[in-house]
């Protein structure tokens, strides 16, 4: 696949964006001029009823064009970007003078701000005015994942491409590529919920008069489908340009990526490149994987990593060698290549594998590979200070104020909170019935054990959450319900139990499920058996003491017993 080229001129561009901004305004025109036009030719005729109602139609027709218009109004955007760190120069000068350095080379102006933030994405923006002729502050947009798991060399080929954006001017255009599509998309969304809204008021008058009519013994009215209002055409109308506008404006869009693909090719080299286009899209999933099942693990309990390794812990992911290994080979299998026919016309960028195919396309440039690939982290100065920074800049206050914890710690403290929220109905059963709280844990399992010993468990399951049938229920099935509560109840509370003396682990896996639970053998065996003593009538509950309180008898409780098994 040859090299595309680079696509229409900054100067054609602009013309087209402006164009098709203006023409957005062109519908509304022409059917004010229909409108006045109809007028016209009904006051020339006789004036009668027909006439009123025409003028009165047309007017109603009039107003819903000029709202469209207000429409497409909408509130001024933010010109900030997304939310990140900013770096100075006098804070990360290496990074600072490795992007001028890369400027010079793609010979373009240097961004004015190099922001960090988070995710493996990398974009530029500049605020330039008057319809991108004259030019302003640029921005760098870098993902601290990027930073994280790519080496300098393919570093280098993300900054290339994006600083051959503005080597192309596709920056200078992009505020107003983004009103035109900010507006249109705004003023169809507004249009379509206006419609709907019409339309479920019609049905729900037609309900109510079906109703009153059913009430006074006459039939309903004849059922007819709902009238489509003028904002539904308009809404059909806008849509149909709007599609227009995103196919012409993202097909340059997706030229324009080849044409960056270029720049990024004669920095870093061709093979660099499309290396490096691989690697962001394993790095991409990698830190879905990383978000979602590690630096979230204890979200729910109120825990978080220690500070700075909510996104720093990414490279402890990375550094895995079984997790390196599955990166590598992601990054190194083949890109399915889309059909034609599925391929979206209004895509803003092109396939990865088709960019991919082009770079390979190019002839080699000779350059031999780096000996030594050094990782992009050696551009910064004092990483942990920046990774907690960025933390401060973007998460919330609801994260900001979670408890952190250590690595090592975050598994089990995790599931600690867990187990002693499940239990929590069970302990205020317990309050209530004795006037003394207990804490989660041991101390309250063994005075529960007590309380059942003294044969309180009907009294116990009375004090506890109950469904509807349960509460129906009587004799041989209200005891079956008690018992089946209780058991639920008690499993939580013995396996906080079994978490606090060691019997039960839950300890941090980089390299496999996100959280390794385990427990020796004769715990995971015995424990279900245990449970139906202790909630029998009457109770016996000396197995469960033994296993949970004095687990030496069956083993050690340092886990060095028996295998352990998978805990369910």
């Amino acid at each position: 696949m040859p090299p595309r080229p680079a696509g229409p001129g900054a100067s054609l561009r602009a013309a087209l964006a402006l164009g098709l901004l203006l023409g957005f305004y062109l519908p509304a025109l022409l059917l004010l001029v229909a409108v006045a036009a109809l007028d016209v030719v009904l006051a020339r005729g006789t004036f009668t009823v027909v006439t009123v109602e025409g003028c009165l139609g047309s007017l109603a027709v009039a107003w819903c064009v000029l709202r469209v218009v207000v429409l497409g109004r909408r509130p001024r955007e933010g010109r900030e970007g997304p939310p990140g760190l900013s770096l100075t120069p006098r804070e990360q000068p290496e990074l600072w003078e490795h992007v001028r350095r890369l400027a010079e080379q793609v010979r373009t102006r240097p961004p004015a701000e190099i922001r960090i933030v988070p995710g493996a994405v990398a974009m530029v923006r500049e605020d330039a005015r008057w319809l991108g002729l004259v030019p302003g502050e640029r921005r760098l947009f870098l993902g601290v994942a990027l930073l994280l798991g790519l080496p300098e060399a393919e570093l280098d080929a993300v900054l290339g491409h994006e600083l051959g954006h503005h080597a192309h001017h596709d920056t200078r255009l992009s505020p107003l590529m983004a009103a035109l599509r900010g507006r249109l998309a705004h003023t169809v969304g507004t249009l379509e919920e206006r419609a709907a809204r019409e339309e479920a008021e019609e049905r729900a008058e037609f309900a109510a008069k079906a109703a009153r009519r059913r009430a006074e013994g006459r039939p309903p009215p004849l059922k007819r489908g709902g009238t489509r209002g003028p904002d539904h055409y308009l809404a059909l109308l806008f849509t149909a340009y709007t599609k227009l506008c995103l196919r012409l404006t993202e097909a340059v869009g997706r030229r324009e990526e080849y044409a960056a693909d270029l720049v990024a090719a004669r920095i870093a080299g061709p093979a660099v490149t499309a290396a490096a286009l691989r690697r962001v899209l394993a790095l991409q999933a990698a830190d879905e994987l990383y978000l979602n099942h590690y630096a979230l693990l204890g979200w729910d309990a109120g825990l978080l990593p220690p500070e700075g390794q909510f996104y720093g812990g990414f490279a402890l992911l990375l550094a895995d060698g079984t997790r390196r290994a599955q990166l590598t080979a992601l990054a190194r299998e083949p890109l399915p290549k889309e059909p034609a026919e599925d391929r979206s016309p209004y895509a803003s960028h092109p396939p990865t594998a088709d960019r991919i195919r082009a770079l390979e396309s190019i002839p080699g440039d000779g350059r031999a590979p780096a000996a030594v690939r050094r990782p992009a982290t050696a551009l910064l100065r004092t990483p942990d200070r920046l990774l907690a920074g960025l933390e401060q800049a973007t998460l919330s206050t609801e994260a900001l104020s979670k408890r952190r914890v250590p690595w090592a710690e975050l598994p089990w403290r995790a599931r600690r909170e867990t187990y002693a929220r499940e239990a929590a109905p069970l302990l205020a059963a317990m309050a209530g019935l004795t006037g003394a709280p207990a804490a989660p844990g041991a101390v309250a399992l063994r005075h529960l054990l007590d309380l059942l010993d003294h044969g309180l468990l009907r009294e116990l399951a009375a004090r506890l959450p109950r469904s509807e049938q349960a509460a129906r229920s009587s004799g041989r099935a209200a005891r079956e319900f008690a018992r089946t509560a209780l058991r639920s109840a008690l499993r939580p509370l013995a396996l906080l139990a079994a978490l606090e003396t060691g019997l039960c682990r839950w300890e941090l896996c980089w390299a496999g499920p996100p959280v390794r639970r385990s427990a020796p053998a004769w715990f995971t065996e015995d424990l279900p058996k245990a449970l139906d003593l202790a909630v029998a009538e009457p109770a016996v509950t000396a197995p469960l003491r033994t296993l949970l309180l004095r687990g030496s008898a069956h083993g050690p409780l340092d886990g060095t017993g028996p295998a352990p098994h998978t805990l369910a």
